[in-house]
């Protein structure tokens, strides 16, 4: 009887939607057999680093034709069973190729053949005082400062935390090694728990906080989705940390996801000075080396409590317990490429099999979210006041209409910042634009400087003399004479951030100023270094984009500013609306967070608005509500399911014919109630020098879309025009342009 062949079915990364079968290795490592491991296989001329998914015998393979593994790269698997079972599980729901949605699961440099090490950790200790030498301190404030720090530590503290605390310290540590007041040690990982400060008790919760904790707490060891919906200041991190503490305290991890890099120094502070575990930050913000040492660091259960961004998700936790989003409705939580996956969704996934809860917080919920409230799959705690002493700010609009503008500001703003900064109190401006200015035109002919490879307008970034096309990233000089013309009369039309900035020097020159934007926080640490600017009791105004709305806590600023509001107004995305009141009632929520009154003035042309008007007098929860019924009456989503393909191609003719054939495919499910819609072009139909089709899907039953997608993913793999463009499939997308 012949031998069953021992095949080894394997995920390679690439747009296949099939596993590879090949021979395994001979090799007594027995162990090394397990799904999961990675391994080194050749694929066409080369090689390439596969998943191990599954080991199967069968009789009827003709192994002289299969290829052999080259090597296992992995003793053990990269992942525990529940969590390979739920990289499965998203790979089928968002129709992406597995080997690309376990290869997006592992660090950079996993990807790769050579095996990485972690990060050496460096902790300083400081040495027995010497008075001599401590003088020596006296007149050197910062020594004096990094020195206190590592002495009122219980024991040596770590290089990360003091980089995540003070501002290039590198030199000072050295000379106050040099000094002999403190000594370095290097270990391979972090210290245990036991060796690392005491934490501080916190502050009291106020009744609200303490209802809603206890709520969450009885449903901490079973699967469960709360929603904490509460007003800006209302105290949601407070309620965080209480509930990760008892999930810290039975022995389980916690993942805390953000939506920006930008909020995590601030949050990171206040884990680390109430919990006596290790903390972990992750984003995008780290190098490949810090990257796998933090993956490292979770998957042997070293970390106990994980900051992150979007990715952060698929950290190999083996002991997971909690998992909180804060910011939930932020748009930044959708991947946009690859694997285009929604944070709160896979998050969902992967804690209902686990037992463990989501915790879901905003003061401006997801319309998904509200609507999964009403089914009712979640649970809805609210938080309606503000903690301590604040009260909410008063908001009103600014008619501009027919008013002279200085650079954008409108002389009432001016005068309520004068009378602000006279107080010593701060002023947080926000323009949802950031360089110099978003155009520029020629005065003689009218012609607009465009990209030359998308359909939008260069801004202007006149402090690196350049022009800048956001969508693409194409830049080139800024110009001396028109293009078209070639008159030297060239103006910037509308206002930047960059822009904004240099008026408010002039009209405030003795104030400081404070721009942050995607443009002063490029480089490391370079939002650190601006937030340390920001004083607690000194006028000064805060200039900035998205990066400055979202989740930052300033108890010095009580007036907020908002320029040029109206453009979110008209948007042609049925979630302009949405975005734009979420975004609004964000930003004045950084206004009278403190003891002190907080004021709120919208610059616009159509103070009349209705958007206005609600957000005003009632509420962005009354808007939600108003927007759902629109939303149900229309059958858009969250009371239907969407899905779509986009085709892009340098000739708008295969893209249009490419999705014709795969709307052809699909076309027997109208009639079970799918709806097709398109080709069509996208809002921006040319980015990149590509022409951009589209084809939207929707249908009130979930397993209709997903069955008529599996049809259009068939006729792909047939179709000879998919090698002519490049195309992507998005499932419950949330950006159509």
């Amino acid at each position: 009887m012949t031998q069953p062949t021992v095949l080894l079915k394997i995920a390679v990364p690439g747009p296949f939607r099939k596993l590879f079968d090949y021979l395994p290795l001979e090799t007594n490592e027995k162990q090394a057999l397990l799904p999961g491991i990675r391994v080194l296989v050749p694929f066409g001329p080369r090689k390439v680093i596969g998943i191990l998914i599954e080991i199967t015998n069968n009789n009827q393979a003709a192994s002289f034709k299969l290829r052999t593994v080259t090597q296992y790269l992995d003793a053990a698997p990269l992942f525990d069973e529940k969590t390979f079972s739920w990289l499965r599980r998203v790979s089928q729901y968002y129709h992406h190729p597995l080997g690309e949605t376990l290869l997006t699961a592992i660090p950079t440099l996993l990807r790769k053949e050579k095996k990485p090490h972690a990060a050496q950790q460096v902790f300083w200790q400081a040495l027995s005082n010497d008075p001599q030498q401590e003088n020596t301190l006296q007149r050197a404030p910062k020594q004096r400062a990094v020195y206190q720090f590592i002495q009122q530590q219980n024991s040596a503290v770590s290089q990360k935390v003091l980089l995540e605390n003070f501002l290039k310290p590198q030199s000072i540590l050295k000379t106050l090694q040099a000094k002999n007041l403190i000594k370095p040690s290097y270990h391979a990982k972090d210290l245990p728990a036991a060796n690392l400060p005491t934490a501080s008790p916190g502050q009291t919760l106020t009744d609200a906080q303490q209802a809603v904790t206890e709520a969450m707490l009885s449903h901490i060891h079973e699967f469960k989705v709360m929603l904490l919906n509460g007003v800006t200041g209302s105290g949601k991190t407070e309620v965080y940390i209480t509930v990760a503490k008892k999930v810290v305290a039975s022995g389980k991890q916690v993942l805390i996801l953000l939506p920006e890099i930008a909020l995590t120094p601030q949050l990171v502070a206040r884990f680390r000075c109430r919990f006596t575990c290790m903390i972990d930050v992750l984003h995008s913000g780290l190098n490949d080396t810090e990257r796998f040492t933090v993956w490292d660091n979770i998957k042997n259960n070293r970390t106990q409590i994980l900051i992150g961004t979007r990715s952060a998700i698929f950290s190999p936790f083996e002991s997971l317990g909690l998992i909180v989003i804060d910011e939930e409705h932020d748009l930044s939580f959708k991947q946009q490429d690859g694997l285009r996956y929604s944070t709160r969704d896979i998050a969902i996934l992967r804690a209902k099999p686990n037992g463990f809860p989501v915790i879901l917080g905003s003061a401006t919920p997801s319309l998904e979210s509200i609507a999964n409230i009403e089914k009712p799959h979640y649970l809805q705690l609210h938080l309606t006041q503000r903690a301590g002493k604040a009260m909410p700010p008063k908001i009103k609009t600014l008619d501009i209409r027919g008013r002279k503008l200085i650079e954008g500001l409108a002389n009432d703003l001016i005068t309520q910042m004068t009378a602000t900064l006279e107080r010593d109190e701060q002023v947080l401006l926000f323009l949802n634009q950031r360089g110099y200015a978003p155009a520029l035109i020629c005065h003689q002919c009218g012609v607009v400087e465009k990209c030359p490879r998308c359909d939008r307008n260069m801004t202007i970034h006149q402090a690196r003399n350049r022009i800048t096309c956001h969508h693409c990233g194409y830049e080139k000089k800024l110009p001396n004479e028109c293009i078209h013309c070639k008159h030297s009369d060239l103006r910037p039309i509308g206002y930047g951030t960059e822009r904004i900035e240099k008026c408010l020097q002039t009209l405030f020159p003795d104030t400081d100023i404070i721009r942050i934007d995607r443009d002063t926080t490029a480089r490391k640490n370079a939002i650190l270094r601006l937030l340390e600017k920001v004083k607690n009791d000194t006028g000064q105004i805060l200039l900035g984009t998205q990066m400055l709305a979202k989740g930052h806590d300033f108890p010095n600023v009580t007036l907020v500013g908002i320029l040029n509001a109206d453009q979110g107004l008209f948007g042609a995305d049925m979630r302009s609306g949405e975005r734009l009141a979420q975004l609004i009632t964000q930003v004045a929520g950084r206004a009278g967070r403190g003891n002190k009154p907080g004021y709120v003035l919208i610059q616009t042309h159509n103070p009349e608005h209705a958007l206005w008007h609600t957000l005003i007098h009632e509420s962005y929860n009354t808007y939600a509500q108003q927007a759902l019924e629109e939303r149900r009456q229309a059958g858009l989503p969250p009371y239907s399911f969407a899905g779509l393909f986009r085709a892009e191609s340098t000739d708008i003719t295969d893209a249009i014919q490419f999705l014709n054939a795969v709307k052809k495919s699909m076309q027997t499910y109208e009639a079970l109630g799918v709806e097709i819609y398109g080709p069509v072009s996208a809002p921006m139909e040319r980015r990149a020098g590509k022409f951009r089709i589209q084809l939207l899907l929707i249908s009130q039953q979930r397993d209709k879309i997903h069955q008529c997608i599996a049809a259009g993913l068939n006729e792909i793999e047939n179709l000879k025009l998919a090698k002519k463009v490049r195309w992507n499939l998005d499932v419950d997308p949330l950006d159509m342009s």
